[in-house]
């Protein structure tokens, strides 16, 4: 069968791990694991992934019938073919069209930042909001705008987060960051979407620390703190790489735009998985109030 499209950079990693095994089968897709990194086949349904491989509903559907968690998996350079096992079922790249979702850096005009805030939260008042953590984001905003305290200890924890974005202290970063790696269910869980959210900003509008970062690599690099697929999302977003519907929302959030281009972009976003969506833009959303906090200390 004939991929639709992948990542740029897929055939090189292949070639450099040719052998694998199937990691996971689910409704959307499959994991496919070749040496120490995974790359998804699946539809575009959510976005072309940074680690993306996509078919046809048809084709996979009919692939995903064939087969099972750690069957064989090998890549053939030669005709661009992923081979599974003894099933038969190939999936060529040849034809296929290659794609890259750059998110470009700019700063962001406290204008720009003012009128970006409140479009978002129109949005995300328009009807009620809970995160995968239980948080549900008007009242969170509200209350955040307010300086009204926290209402419990994960609402603390994301006040935090938003205080660690520019800070310098390690072992302070390093808590907050432990509290939401891996928390919440699914294959993403809820608190690495928030930080995937959050890093897409600092993509974007560069807010993060070099202590951050650094602390956030290091943790996820080493440690076995979230799913296998968890991990690697937040691989690809520390290098700068998201899915297709991250980019072009993180993009309209920090340039100047209007709501009738943001909502559907955010809409599209919101939309996916069970919570996911809602956790990735909430981690935007402390993206931008952490930019906004920084901002004001530049001013005084």
């Amino acid at each position: 069968m004939q991929a639709e499209g992948y990542e740029q950079r897929i055939p090189l990693l292949l070639s450099a791990h040719t052998e694998g095994t199937v990691h996971s089968v689910f409704q959307n897709g499959a994991n496919i694991r070749m040496g120490d990194w995974l790359f998804f086949i699946g539809t575009a349904k959510n976005g072309q992934l940074p680690f993306g491989v996509h078919l046809s509903g048809g084709d996979l559907y009919g692939l995903l019938q064939t087969i099972d968690q750690d069957d064989r998996v090998t890549w053939k350079p030669e005709s661009r073919k992923l081979i599974f096992g003894s099933t038969g079922w190939a999936v060529t790249l040849a034809e296929s069209t290659p794609f890259q979702w750059p998110l470009t850096g700019r700063p962001v005009p406290a204008d720009v930042l003012r009128d970006n805030l409140t479009m978002l939260a129109s949005i995300l008042l328009a009807q009620p909001m809970t995160t995968g953590l239980g948080i549900e984001v008007g009242e969170f905003l509200s209350a955040y705008l307010e300086d009204a305290p926290p209402a419990g200890k994960t609402d603390q924890r994301i006040r935090e987060l938003i205080a660690a974005v520019q800070s310098a202290d390690e072992t302070g970063i390093e808590a907050v960051l432990r509290f939401f790696l891996g928390r919440g269910q699914g294959l993403t869980p809820s608190g690495d979407d928030h930080l995937v959210g959050l890093l897409s900003i600092d993509k974007a509008a560069d807010i993060l620390s070099g202590e951050m970062r650094s602390v956030l690599r290091s943790l996820v690099e080493i440690e076995q703190l979230t799913t296998d697929i968890g991990r690697e999302y937040l691989l690809y977003a520390l290098d700068g790489d998201f899915t297709s519907t991250v980019v072009r929302a993180a993009s309209a959030l920090t340039e100047k735009t209007d709501i009738y281009m943001l909502k559907p972009l955010l809409s599209e976003l919101i939309d996916m998985g069970h919570s996911s969506g809602i956790d990735t833009v909430f981690g935007m959303l402390l993206g931008l109030l952490a930019l906004r906090r920084k901002q004001e200390c530049q001013k005084k």
